[in-house]
């Protein structure tokens, strides 16, 4: 079974490559251009500070700062979302340096390549993980629906959100909970994984709490509690000392500041109802939707004894928390962003239910993954954002997210409208002078 395994995780990570570097190249938000900013500074001797770009420090000079960045402790324009974005995407600048000069498109086309390789190890992870009930066929489906949701290759896998470089990280402790009974030794590795994907993308604590819980309530001798939390300090450790420097705080409080400044109510319970049922139902950002068989996943799960209804039980208090985000539908997004994490977990609870289900059960599940990877694969390959985001403006205009006769799905198969989204300033190319990157 390993050989059959490792050849069903490697052409379901070159596959999800594959989609996602094939599907036409094309802005995505502005959440994802930090990293590029954070990569071209690391890359030319700028450290983390984003204003070593010309246009980011002009912006600078006028005490001007998008919503992306944050005055740090060090007097520098870093990112919200933490180091990790702008490392990959110095790691996939690596032939960039003092003298050399990059166009912009290429510069989006590396960020891409990036987020594909990431979500492609995803993929395989996750396939690996489902493999322990179901074989190497669920393995496959499983895998094959996760990369071609619109949680996959359509949006994690088309830019370095810092979603997508968490989610290996977190698919990765999803498989060593499901692999512990016969690898015992991975029980010393999951609660790191756990620890280091709430680091890097801190909005799934939630989420994580319920691979937390399910690890936790296993028995466990006092030298694995010992052994499992002294790997994960040391694989947070990084991080905890990033943040101590940059925001004089161990915790990645970045995100919640950044968002402090657009709000005074970041988290409101009295926006429940409508985060709920515009998580769930909502034409624009519905899971229901968007990825039917997260909701059927996560189902099952409850139903379940053991690991699975704890883990089922963190994907429904995700579900909760950002419902009470003050921005519930993500903003700028080809369905629930804010949900992508919790649906590859939901994937994984449908695999882990499959072989207990009847017949009906199988066919119905079937059909909830088929909807859910065509759905994805049409938002992959013809989803722009002028095709709604910016023609309905649902960040301004909160009514455009319940119209159910022009929403996104149906808009996939229209002409754009308006002039085309740039999620950055529009230049030609990126050149690296004595520290600082120059655009003009």
């Amino acid at each position: 079974m390993a050989r059959r395994l490792g050849v069903v995780a490697g052409a379901i990570g070159v596959l999800a490559i594959a989609l996602a570097v094939l599907a036409p190249l094309r802005p995505t938000s502005g959440d994802t251009v930090a990293a590029r900013l954070g990569g071209l500074a690391l890359r030319c001797g700028g450290g983390w500070d984003m204003s070593t770009v010309d246009w980011v420090h002009d912006m600078r000079v006028k005490h001007e700062m998008t919503y992306y960045q944050q005055f740090d402790e060090r007097g520098q324009y870093s990112s919200i979302f933490g180091p990790a974005p702008a490392l990959v995407m110095a790691i996939a600048l690596a032939d960039y340096g003092p003298g050399a000069t990059i166009a912009d498109a290429a510069l989006r086309a590396r960020e891409r390549d990036a987020a594909a390789c990431l979500v492609a190890l995803a993929a395989a992870l996750l396939a690996i993980a489902c493999a322990t009930r179901g074989g190497t066929g669920i393995a496959a489906a499983a895998g094959a629906c996760a990369m071609c949701s619109f949680a996959g290759a359509a949006t994690l896998g088309q830019g370095l959100w810092q979603a997508t470089v968490a989610l290996p990280v977190l698919v990765a402790a999803l498989a060593a909970l499901a692999w512990e009974a016969r690898r015992p030794a991975l029980a010393l590795v999951a609660p790191a994984a756990i620890a280091l994907a709430v680091m890097l993308r801190p909005t799934i604590a939630p989420l994580a709490l319920g691979l937390a819980a399910a690890w936790a309530l296993r028995r466990r001798t006092r030298r694995t509690w010992i052994v499992a939390g002294a790997i994960a300090l040391a694989a947070c450790a990084p991080l905890v000392a990033w943040n101590a420097i940059h925001l004089w705080s161990p915790l990645p409080i970045g995100q919640l500041a950044g968002n402090s400044r657009l709000t005074d109510d970041v988290f409101t319970p009295g926006r429940a109802a409508t985060g709920l049922l515009g998580l769930l139902v909502s034409p624009a950002r519905g899971v229901a939707w968007f990825a039917p068989i997260a909701i059927a996943g996560v189902a099952l799960g409850l139903r379940r004894r053991g690991a699975a209804r704890w883990i089922a039980g963190g994907a429904v208090l995700q579900l909760v928390a950002m419902a009470v985000f003050f921005k519930w539908h993500g903003g700028l997004a080809f369905g629930p962003r804010l949900l992508a994490e919790t649906t590859w977990v939901a994937i994984w609870l449908a695999a882990d239910a499959w072989p207990d289900l009847a017949r009906r059960g199988r066919i119905a599940l079937a059909v909830l993954a088929a909807w859910t990877a065509i759905v994805g694969l049409c938002g992959l390959w013809r989803f722009h954002p002028e095709q709604w985001e910016m023609r309905r403006l649902p960040d301004t205009h909160a009514g455009a997210l319940w119209d159910v006769a022009d929403s996104p799905l149906p808009a996939l198969f229209s002409t754009p409208s308006v002039a085309p989204m740039h999620d950055s300033p529009p230049v030609a190319f990126e050149r690296c002078m004595d520290g600082t990157i120059e655009t003009r």
